[in-house]
């Protein structure tokens, strides 16, 4: 009986030997896995890391290119308009392991707001052009107060639907009028009455410029001509568009002449042919990542140098 005992404990032991060995080859092989799949991660991590990195150096490259177009192809103090080199749309270029376009867009073909914020011709002129905008865009024309509100510098509110400090103390998130320019166009999300839905209608047609700027009409288009010159129906301001750009503008007076009617009322410190502010977009690939810039571009009062980046973000 002893022996059968001794040889059923060996079994045992045995069995529960190999039973140990299987959990252990089970755990090796689990531990091997879970290395070899954080490994794995790592290196994905890392790999999309660095397609970002690279991604956004390249995006933020391409700004300074554009840089240079802007010097060589609108020089300073020429007429500025859509058939020279800087309009055209770079198309996303093929570079190793990735992909680089984008585009430059006169920021003096759109309605500076920050125009509003001194009391100025310019303020003048731009207060009734955006009215004209606001009301061809179905957007209530007292959006020109509350903006006006929004960007001058004092504390009295406008009529009617102008809003100073006092409105915006009193919502349930409190805050106060920035009263001064705003240094991008969606800080207006911020100001009374002005929502998504309306952003979405105005943002083309308008700009934020940090200094008092006329509408180039050689790169406007049909919208803020309608808007700027007082008279001017859209389907008019269409036609001129059209043949503006079979043959641009060479000034004002020129502008004035091809005008259907030459009895519209033109304010012409509010008109130009030539531009000292572009905004840039770049789409930059690296892999799978993308990354985007974005910039306003300012021509340098230094004659000779490159224009200069007044704000970039890239993303």
């Amino acid at each position: 009986m002893m022996l059968l005992s001794d040889a059923s404990c060996r079994s045992r032991s045995s069995g529960a030997a190999v039973v140990m060995a299987m959990l252990l080859a089970a755990l090796a092989a689990t531990i091997a896995a879970t290395l070899l799949w954080q490994q794995q991660r790592w290196i994905g991590e890392h790999q999309h890391r660095r397609d970002q990195v690279q991604a956004q150096a390249l995006a933020m490259a391409g700004v300074q290119w554009t840089r240079q177009i802007v010097f060589d192809n609108a020089p300073a103090g020429n007429v500025v308009h859509l058939g020279q080199p800087w309009a055209l749309r770079l198309p996303a270029m093929p570079i190793e392991n990735g992909s680089i376009g984008g585009y430059i867009v006169d920021a003096q073909s759109r309605l500076n707001i920050n125009n509003l914020s001194t009391a100025s011709t310019a303020a003048t002129s731009t207060r009734a052009a955006l009215q004209r905008l606001f009301a061809a865009l179905a957007l209530p024309p007292n959006l020109v107060n509350t903006i006006t509100d929004w960007v001058d510098a004092d504390d009295k509110t406008s009529d009617p639907g102008g809003a100073e400090d006092a409105w915006y103390l009193a919502q349930p998130i409190a805050t106060l009028a920035a009263n001064a320019p705003v240094r991008r166009v969606g800080e207006l999300l911020l100001v009374r009455d002005v929502g998504p839905a309306s952003m979405a209608r105005v943002r083309p047609f308008v700009a934020a410029l940090d200094a008092p700027t006329a509408v180039n009409v050689n790169t406007a288009p049909a919208e803020v001509l309608a808007a700027t010159v007082a008279g001017l129906d859209p389907a008019a301001a269409a036609l001129l568009v059209a043949s503006r750009d079979k043959t641009p503008f060479t000034s004002v007076a020129d502008f004035k002449a091809r005008l259907p009617r030459p009895n519209l009322a033109t304010d012409e410190t509010s008109l130009d042919v030539r531009s000292d502010w572009f905004e840039v977009s770049i789409e930059a690939q690296q892999g799978d990542t993308l990354a985007r810039a974005r910039a306003l571009l300012r021509r340098s009062p230094t004659a000779g140098e490159w224009p200069v980046v007044v704000w970039q973000t890239v993303e």
